[in-house]
């Protein structure tokens, strides 16, 4: 191991999303990141993606812990194992970026944020994609005053049935998923990095489609129980002082609802997509009526660079930087999205016990 060059990373999970990761660390990083190799507790989607990308292919992760080649690594396992594979990496010495959600309870998400803490090791988690340029735009114009005090905001992820697309999409509509915090997530971090802290939210949703069909690869046709809130609303009280209001649902068909709006006191502003890098940044001042175009700052990369939050750790490795997208940041998402389910189920408004900062 060394302490220059780039970090080497070993990827944890070779699943669908292991290939977009590597292909874009390759493409775009690799002055920073170098993969290192990959294990999968299916010993063939270990063997292929070794094979494709030429790098090691271990046998057990206890293999993987035991290579002094690799510094940090990437959890892309099933969402109900993060936590669980998070603690094994850190027990055995390494960084960690965990996609997300970074646990499943709130027992585990502290539980593992202490552990980094304890061990000294670093703890990233997905969404990192207020590392974008057209976010990092967004909380600049923010923070400059454009548009005045932000006083409501309004975010929208209406991401329709996965399973039409997905060949194996059961596992997104089951315990720790529903699309609260598998996609909600993406606004939330962008408003929390932004605006800072939850105090309280109210919700209201439920199971609107119970039962699935799957509509593509080996599982076609087969169909399955949603045993997760498929649709969800929640309002938020920020500590800021602003009102927010987000939408999630995997049960509509089609919508044209999207992105994000923030309202102030001086003007409107309509981001197109949460988790998008050049999403087109849309703003409207009175007296105006019609939007206008903002530029974001720099040429933005199109679509989601997943690989950012990678570039990100590796950075704080060598540099000794704090993390742009820490575990806290990604706990703090957690026991919002956990907060909003409690509140749906009781009817009451829930406090948020946690709170979150941004560093940059």
């Amino acid at each position: 191991m060394s302490d220059e060059g780039p970090a080497g990373i070993a990827f944890v999970g070779c699943g669908n999303i292991s290939g977009q990761y590597a292909d874009q660390m390759r493409a775009g990083h690799a002055d920073v990141v170098r993969l290192v190799g990959g294990y999968d507790i299916i010993p063939e989607r270990t063997r292929a993606f070794a094979d494709k990308y030429g790098v090691k292919g271990y046998g057990s992760l206890d293999e993987l812990l035991a290579d002094g080649d690799v510094e940090a690594a990437l959890n892309i396992t099933t969402h109900t194992e993060h936590a669980e594979v998070t603690t094994a990496l850190l027990e055995g010495g390494k960084h960690v970026h965990s996609e997300k959600p970074l646990a499943t309870t709130r027992e585990d998400g502290k539980r593992i944020v202490a552990l980094a803490a304890d061990k000294g090791l670093l703890l990233g988690c997905s969404p990192s994609v207020i590392l974008g340029e057209a976010q990092q735009t967004l909380k600049r114009l923010v923070g400059e005053g454009l548009i005045g005090e932000v006083m409501e905001i309004y975010g929208e992820m209406n991401h329709g049935r996965i399973e039409t697309w997905h060949p194996d999409p059961e596992a997104f509509y089951s315990f720790g998923a529903g699309p609260l915090l598998d996609v909600g997530c993406y606004p939330l971090s962008v408003i929390t990095h932004i605006f800072g802290s939850v105090r309280w939210v109210r919700a209201m949703g439920g199971i609107r489609l119970p039962e699935r069909t799957i509509g593509s690869g080996p599982k076609q046709g087969q169909t399955y129980a949603v045993t997760n809130p498929d649709h969800t609303v929640v309002l938020m009280g920020l500590a800021c002082g602003a009102h927010a209001r987000l939408t999630t649902s995997f049960f509509n068909v089609k919508s044209a609802q999207s992105g994000i709006e923030l309202h102030g006191r001086d003007g409107s502003i309509w981001f197109e997509s949460a988790p998008a890098f050049n999403a087109a940044i849309r703003l409207c001042k009175p007296p105006q009526r019609e939007w206008t175009e903002v530029p974001a700052d720099g040429e933005p990369y199109a679509g989601v660079d997943f690989a950012r939050g990678l570039r990100n750790l590796a950075a704080a490795i060598r540099e000794g930087a704090p993390l742009t997208c820490p575990a806290t940041a990604a706990y703090h998402v957690l026991d919002i999205c956990l907060s909003a389910l409690e509140a749906s189920e009781s009817g009451r408004t829930v406090e948020v016990a946690s709170t979150f900062e941004s560093v940059g």
